[in-house]
């Protein structure tokens, strides 16, 4: 039986399960034979913890393969704004399980890419599940999987063809200013080379200003820029909408 590649979604497990079990914990509590108020006041701290688990749990659901597939759809999404002859380089920042970088190989046969991910213990893929996943779905050759980050990125400048990202800006902790990152990320594209970055780009307390934002990065040397809701480009789930989820996401494309 030929093995499967593990696509794990962006959701961690462990965190769910941990708002899991404080809702366990403090709901066993209204139920133990002490002070009344003690177990009203349990049952009313567990309600954000319910509500929590619930969210972390459908999401999972909906963007797992078992499910409604939303992470896969959205790396379709992103593969599908790459528009290029497939000769050349490519750089996916945030590789995470390797989903979307594998995609591409697989899109663009004769194209040569490299995967970037910081992935550490925070995270639950790795860089030898990315390995392992290339390795079963055949693009294994053409692939290269480096552990960085994507506020310092060890290329050249002007290095690729294409660079592409998916919900990894807003996780960089060692860059206060988000947009140093995107900037980092259109150094290393060749001029004429396509981006395509899909990220909470609308949450002001991580990108700041939506259209400040956008002048900014038009001022890196971009001959071109689009902009656009990823509610307006894919039907999401109602739930999935949530500001707490995608509400905020949205897609840069465009070339240098």
């Amino acid at each position: 039986m030929k093995a499967r590649a593990k696509y794990q979604t962006w959701i961690r497990i462990r965190k769910l399960l941990i708002f899991l079990v404080i809702s366990v914990i403090l709901l066993i509590v209204t139920l133990l034979p002490i002070n009344l108020y003690l177990r009203v006041l349990s049952g009313f701290l567990s309600l954000p913890f319910i509500y929590i688990a619930f969210l972390l749990s459908y999401s999972v659901y909906q963007f797992a393969t078992f499910g409604g597939n939303y992470q896969s759809k959205i790396h379709d999404l992103i593969v599908a704004k790459v528009i290029w002859d497939g000769e050349g380089k490519i750089l996916d920042i945030g590789t995470g399980n390797g989903s979307l970088i594998i995609k591409l190989a697989k899109t663009f046969p004769n194209s040569v890419l490299t995967g970037i991910d910081y992935w550490g213990e925070n995270w639950e893929y790795s860089k030898a599940q990315c390995q392992q996943n290339a390795e079963i779905e055949g693009v294994n050759e053409r692939i290269h999987f480096l552990k960085a980050s994507a506020s310092e990125l060890p290329f050249n400048d002007d290095e690729f063809d294409i660079v592409v990202s998916c919900l990894t800006f807003h996780e960089v902790k060692d860059r206060r200013d988000k947009t140093e990152v995107i900037k980092e990320a259109l150094r290393v594209l060749k001029p004429g080379g396509v981006f395509v970055f899909l990220d909470l780009f609308m949450d002001e307390n991580i990108f700041g200003d939506e259209k400040e934002l956008i002048n900014n990065i038009k001022k890196h040397g971009i001959s071109e820029l689009n902009s656009s809701k990823l509610a307006e480009e894919i039907k999401l789930p109602k739930l999935l909408l949530g500001k707490k989820v995608l509400g905020n996401a949205m897609i840069f494309d465009g070339r240098k």
